[in-house]
């Protein structure tokens, strides 16, 4: 498989598992859930805002991969839709480089990502390969703890190693009472993200308002609020899209200009060229808003979009650029998937997390004669014990008290005939996606911006 088509399929399986776990994660239809909705939504049930970075539970997964073997490995790249553990690490090197790297201190979002996996000695050490892939392509420090002996001190690390990865923004991601005897590996992964709207609100007008729940409760937000505005956005059947860029950050030198204006393609890109992870560029990140027509049709929403990557391609392809009014709540999300690893299994994914069928004799030493599956066992192989993930995410007006100078403003007697009203007053779903790659790097949903 020619390189870029090995891209496009890796990027399309991240899609894929995004859109899956998105679904996984959204509350329940009214009157019980069905197919592909999870136990962990009852969060989403209980009104609790969700959120998750695919591009982070994709990475641990495909470095699983990379120290998989035999049914195992294959389980993974088709859950996964990748050809190989190879193209796995290649893109997720690119990502990792590129999509990933924070921008900050050229003016684009704050990205702090950082990976761990931390193996019990009782294993014999990871092996130098795995180690190697680990840090090279997945960013991923690889440490040896004692578990059984020491279980105090092992989670001290990978907390101390979470607190480091994200300055100190989430500070811990495991306690001691998901070690037990068994545990024999654990993965980590933990995301920060913060960016600039390309143009931002002005916090002037910013007003506490009223939010619908979906159970019919009400909230009170504080909504940011436009005035008419030039935005790329689709109208769907059954529900809308809104596109809001953040400042653009470069990477290394004749990167081009750095911003662009609401609605406007990136120079030289169109929304159907293939992704792109190449270090020389920027990166263009942009936060998609998807908002039902109507209160309570959410689920109904996450159907549809969830259905595959291409109908979500193909919303993208549809967005144009419009004359909008919005209304956008203010939220913070902060959520830890504790049951990450039993979704997983829910989902299809099983012999990584099996005692008696995991196969990663690439990842361990010790387990490079143990008979997989079978009573001539020298031992029990080596499984993945727990998977934690925590995301954070924060949207406000990240602006000055010039923001209300970049408002694009339409003189004239009223409203211009295909204006767009987007008021978020009810649940909706987000996406947070890097254009140029076409990775989703968060999703989640707003179910009560108070909480």
């Amino acid at each position: 498989m020619a390189a870029a088509d090995a891209a496009i399929a890796v990027r399309d399986g991240q899609t894929a598992l995004a859109l899956r776990l998105a679904k996984h994660l959204a509350p329940p239809p009214p009157g019980g859930g069905g197919a592909g909705y999870s136990a962990t939504a009852s969060a989403a049930a209980n009104n609790n805002n969700v959120a998750f970075s695919p591009v982070s539970v994709h990475a641990a997964l495909a470095l699983t991969a990379a120290g998989a073997r035999g049914a195992t490995l294959a389980q993974l790249l088709a859950f996964l839709g990748a050809p190989s553990a190879e193209e796995l690490a290649d893109f997720g090197r690119r990502v990792a480089d590129r999509v990933l790297a924070d921008r900050s201190d050229a003016g684009g979002p704050r990205v702090l990502f950082g990976g761990g996996v931390w193996v019990d000695a009782a294993r014999g050490g990871l092996t130098e390969a795995f180690r190697d892939v680990a840090a090279e392509a997945y960013k991923s420090e690889a440490r040896t703890v004692s578990f059984t002996e020491e279980p105090e001190a092992a989670v001290e690390m990978i907390n101390s190693w979470v607190k480091k990865a994200t300055d100190n923004l989430i500070d811990s991601i495991i306690s001691t009472g998901d070690i037990d005897a068994d545990t024999d590996l654990v993965l980590a992964n933990a995301v920060y993200f913060k960016g600039a709207w390309l143009e931002p609100f002005n916090p002037y007008a910013t007003n506490r308002g009223t939010f619908h729940r979906l159970d019919g409760g009400l909230a009170e937000a504080e909504f940011m609020r436009s005035g008419i505005w030039s935005l790329d956005v689709a109208c769907m059947d059954g529900f809308k899209v809104l596109k809001l860029p953040y400042e653009r950050g470069a990477a290394g030198t004749g990167s081009g200009q750095l911003k662009r204006r609401r609605g406007q393609q990136v120079a030289g890109k169109s929304k159907a060229t293939a992704p792109s992870t190449e270090a020389n560029e920027g990166t263009q990140y942009s936060m998609l808003f998807f908002l039902p027509d109507v209160r309570d049709g959410l689920s109904t929403m996450v159907d549809m979009v969830t259905a595959s990557p291409s109908f979500l391609y193909g919303i993208l392809a549809e967005m144009k650029e419009r004359p909008v009014v919005m209304e956008l709540p203010k939220f913070a999300i902060t959520f830890s998937w504790g049951d990450l690893k039993g979704d997983l299994r829910r989902l299809g994914l099983s012999l990584p997390f099996s005692p008696e069928a995991a196969d990663l004799r690439g990842m361990c030493k010790g387990d490079d004669e143990v008979v997989v599956a079978g009573p001539g066992a020298a031992r029990r192989p080596t499984f993945l014990s727990k998977v934690a993930h925590t995301a954070v995410v924060k949207v406000n007006e990240v602006g000055t008290e010039a923001a209300a100078v970049t408002v694009h403003l339409r003189g004239g007697g009223g409203p211009p005939p295909d204006l767009v009203e987007f008021n978020a007053d009810h649940p909706f779903t987000f996406f947070i996606m890097e254009e140029r790659s076409g990775v989703i790097v968060f999703a989640g949903h707003v179910l009560d911006p108070s909480k």
